[in-house]
């Protein structure tokens, strides 16, 4: 049995199986008479066309009676922030549409990938996003932080900030395009994410820590620990960047992104153009993290060296591996 209405229609049908084939009567059912108890309420609703072009179909059940049906309907069909489409809009289309559009750094869209790829789309993409609510975030930052204390990989509240950031800058998107009203994301309340302080490892904190096991989360290297750590990796095949990044302050992506083009080992100097990031088990190259992170550095006769060792090395495994 099936009500149409104009957007859609509302149909019963129940679990009961076709004694000679098996199968389920689904809406054929004899049982399905007006006036009768049997089965579960439906709703079909056919979507307009997606962002991309594409035409799509809402289905929900379970409801009791058919006006409970009719009512989710009405609500689905009722527009939203003055756009009759905003009410048909899934969260998952409206995150899909905002991570093809970003025009940022490689590293912030790959960053805001991840976090709609593991977490939003999985837990919010098939709400309908006029009815997103505070209520639906929280559930789902529960559900992520159960999750991973189930596979003994507890997330910090710093990641789950991250996450809840590039929701709400999601849905402020949204806001800004007519679909939306509300930000439910900037009224979801999360653990603090306090930065940890660092202190200096000094030879009283490593005493602690050798009799305790405690230690700072963060701790930096005195000039004599990261002179020692230097010499003991001296003959490392990657020596070069750690004696980048310890003397002449690269990050780490700065370190593994800066290309010999870059470098003018007779003049002293290197050009910090781009970082090397790994997204989803993949090498990226992008811009330096921020504006001014794209910088000149001074290249000292200690790094000028140990920058021509790395490139001899460079230049013998070449030829090491042109001969097998």
């Amino acid at each position: 049995m099936t009500i149409s209405t104009s957007a859609g229609g509302v149909y019963r049908r129940c679990g009961c199986l076709h004694p000679e084939t098996g199968k389920s009567w689904g809406r054929s059912c004899p049982k399905l008479v007006p006036g009768r108890r049997h089965g579960s309420w439906y709703l079909r609703l056919e979507l307009p066309a997606d962002l991309d072009g594409r035409r799509r179909r809402i289905s929900r059940g379970g409801f009791a009676t058919r006006k409970a049906a009719e009512a989710a309907l009405t609500r689905l069909r009722t527009p939203s922030a003055g756009d009759a489409s905003s009410s048909l809009l899934t969260v998952g289309d409206w995150l899909s549409h905002w991570i093809a559009t970003r025009n940022r750094a490689s590293s912030t869209v790959c960053g805001y990938t991840s976090h709609v790829r593991l977490y939003l789309s999985p837990y919010l993409g098939k709400l309908i996003l006029a009815e997103v609510s505070v209520a639906h975030v929280h559930a789902m930052f529960t559900a992520i932080a159960r999750h991973s204390e189930a596979l003994g990989k507890p997330m910090s509240p710093a990641t789950l900030n991250r996450i809840r950031a590039t929701l709400r800058t999601a849905l402020n998107a949204a806001i800004r395009q007519g679909l939306l009203s509300d930000n439910p994301a900037a009224r979801v309340e999360l653990p603090g994410a306090r930065r940890p302080r660092a202190v200096v490892w000094t030879s009283a904190r490593v005493e602690h820590w050798e009799k305790t096991g405690e230690r700072p989360a963060v701790a930096v290297w005195t000039a004599a620990q990261t002179a020692e750590f230097l010499y003991a990796i001296g003959d490392h095949r990657l020596y070069a960047a750690y004696h980048l990044i310890a003397l002449r302050g690269l990050r780490r992506g700065e370190a593994a992104g800066l290309r010999w083009c870059d470098v003018d080992l007779d003049g002293g100097v290197a050009v910090i153009t781009q970082q090397l990031q790994q997204y989803d088990r993949h090498l990226t190259a992008c811009p330096p993290k921020t504006a001014r992170s794209a910088r000149v550095i001074a290249l000292d006769r200690t790094t000028v060296a140990a920058l021509r060792d790395h490139k001899d090395g460079q230049r013998h495994e070449r030829a090491r591996a042109g001969k097998q």
